[in-house]
């Protein structure tokens, strides 16, 4: 095996492992306004808390970040863990409902790239490296 193929596999399975550990972990959300564990989390979202979302809410699995934003005046109401039940509700007049399904993806911005984007561009760049 060659250095570069060596490095190559090590840095595959880095990256395997990482991905695992994730999931382990549950996925992690930036929430505000809310209400997580008895404590009020950040209200006014000035500054969004990085909080890791339980499994299950009344019996729904946590599988997707939330957040609401006013139409009218541009800003986030909320932000938080959600279940598909809440990405399934309908939008509320001057209300916007954004839901995703990778951690902290429900950052200020509402286009971030997702975690296949990176893994894409990783993937890209080691094999233009090894190419050379």
């Amino acid at each position: 095996m060659t250095p570069r193929a060596g490095l190559g596999l090590a840095l595959g399975l880095l990256l395997a492992s990482l991905l695992l550990c994730r999931q382990a972990h549950g996925l992690q959300c930036y929430g505000c306004n809310i209400i997580q564990e008895r404590r009020y989390v950040d209200v006014g979202c000035s500054n969004p808390e990085v909080i890791t979302c339980s499994h299950s809410h009344k019996g729904f699995k946590h599988r997707f970040c939330l957040k609401t934003e006013s139409t009218a005046l541009g800003i986030v109401l909320t932000s938080g863990c959600a279940t598909s039940r809440h990405c399934q509700q309908q939008e509320l007049p001057g209300v916007r409902i954004h839901c995703c399904d990778t951690d902290l993806c429900n950052s200020a911005p509402c286009c971030r790239p997702g975690t296949l984007h990176c893994l894409a561009l990783l993937a890209g760049l080691l094999l233009v490296w090894l190419w050379v």
